[in-house]
Formats: structure tokens, sequence, C-alpha cells
């Protein structure tokens, strides 16, 4: 499922029910989803097992299909499959910059058991990915509700963004600006995995020579603040070859 660095020469794709009709229009009192896979065999299997839970599914097979989508078509949440390429994580930037929703990203290891050739994927699995896509949904409208959310309930942790303060179980937790810069960036979407050179642009502007050795430091410091076994992490877990995520 590797993403080629080059762009396949696709458009988006309607949920069959829009006929050729772009898939906004058919969503009304549905879950937009756009699906962002360049090959279409995992992509078609994949949206058949969205369309079994209900949500209303465009296709974008693409990077920029996907940014037109995003920009244009208005989807309540954006699932991008990061494939086993670096290429994955770089769609997963772009897509986020310009997305005004929540954004889903599924890791290779988390296709398999959503995908088949015959039928949709068994309900459990399906349960797991349907609840992730409508708890970033739900984050995205308290973010847009709240203004930015500037309290945000992670767990057992309390986040103050206007402060730039966070507690946990009701103690202090002194952290640095970079500290708590990284733990902002990652409460956007709990769960949910950002990327290394996202965390660095956050942090230093861009991504630098040894900027993820200096990031990983980062990333320790906070874990030991947080209490986080490094075998183990409860809160700040490493995404492998992508990055890092809040736990939801």
């Amino acid at each position: 499922m590797a993403h080629a660095g080059k762009e396949t020469a696709t458009t988006i794709e309607p949920h069959p029910a829009s006929g050729s009709v772009a898939s906004p229009a058919i969503a009304a009192g549905r879950i937009r989803v756009l699906l962002v896979e360049p090959r279409r065999i995992y992509a078609d299997m994949l949206a058949r097992t969205l369309r079994a839970e209900e949500f209303a599914v465009d296709v974008a097979r693409s990077d920029a299909a996907a940014l037109t989508a995003v920009r244009g078509d208005d989807p309540d949440v954006v699932v991008v499959c990061l494939g086993s390429s670096a290429h994955g994580a770089v769609v997963l930037d772009r897509v986020r910059q310009a997305a005004q929703c929540g954004v889903v990203a599924l890791a290779d290891t988390e296709m398999a058991p959503l995908i088949s050739r015959v039928g949709v994927a068994p309900i459990g699995s399906r349960d797991r990915l349907s609840t992730r896509i409508r708890q970033t949904l739900r984050h995205s409208h308290q973010r847009s509700e709240e203004g930015g959310a500037q309290r945000r309930h992670v767990d057992d942790l309390v986040i103050d963004v206007a402060v730039r303060r966070v507690y946990q179980r009701g103690n202090v937790i002194s952290l640095t600006r970079t500290e708590f810069a990284i733990l902002r960036v990652l409460s956007d979407d709990p769960g949910e995995p950002v990327t290394c050179r996202r965390l660095q642009e956050v942090l230093w502007g861009a991504a630098q020579p040894g900027g993820r050795s200096a990031l990983g430091v980062h990333i320790g410091n906070l874990r030991r603040k947080l209490g986080d076994a490094p075998s183990c992490p409860r809160y700040v877990r490493t995404v492998r070859g992508v990055g890092y995520c809040l736990a939801g």
C-alpha cells in the first residue's frame, strides 16, 4: 500500500448513490468522509467498509485530488491511509494543513482488518474505525464551538491552552514552553498521530538536521514529567514510521 512519490492521475470518486454528482450533495444527514488512498483495490475495499457503517464516502487517489476535495468539498472527516512509505506522512501533513475538519490517519498495520475482497470487514473492525471517525468529528466540533478548546480534557489531563498550564488529576505539571507546545499540538486530535516533521515545524519553523533527535529528547522529558513508563507510555505514544500521538 505504498504511497508513490509521483501523483497518480486520478480524480475524486463519488459515492455510488450520487451518480456523476459530487458527494457533498448526497450526504444530507450523514457524515461525509474523504478517503485518501492511492491504490484502487484498497480504496475500493475500505470505501465499501465505510459505507457499510452508513458514511457517505468520496475517494481521492492522489495528493492533488485530496487537497482539491479538502478545500472545495467540505468533508466532515478525512481518512488518510499512510501506506508503507514515507510519502504517506507527507500526504498526512499536507491534508492536515489544508483541512478545516478532523483527520484520521490509518497506519499500514491497521488496514488489514478493515479490508475484504468479498463483502465488508468484520463488524468489530468496522466498529473501531467508526468510533475513531466519530470521536475525531466530535473533537473537531468542540474546537470550533469553543474557539479552539482553551481547556482540553484528555484522560486525566487538563490542558489549558490560554495560560499554557497542564493539570494531572488536579495537580499542576511544570512543563517547558517546548514541552507544552508538543502537548498542545498532540491534543488537537487525541488518538491521531502527528508526524515528526509537523512537530519540528511547530517548534522550530522547519525540520532541521538533527531535529528528530532533539524532538526525541523533548518527548522523553515530557513523558517523564507525565509519569509515562518508557516501555509502555500511557499518554504520549510513538507511532512507528510516523511520529507521536496523545492517547485519546
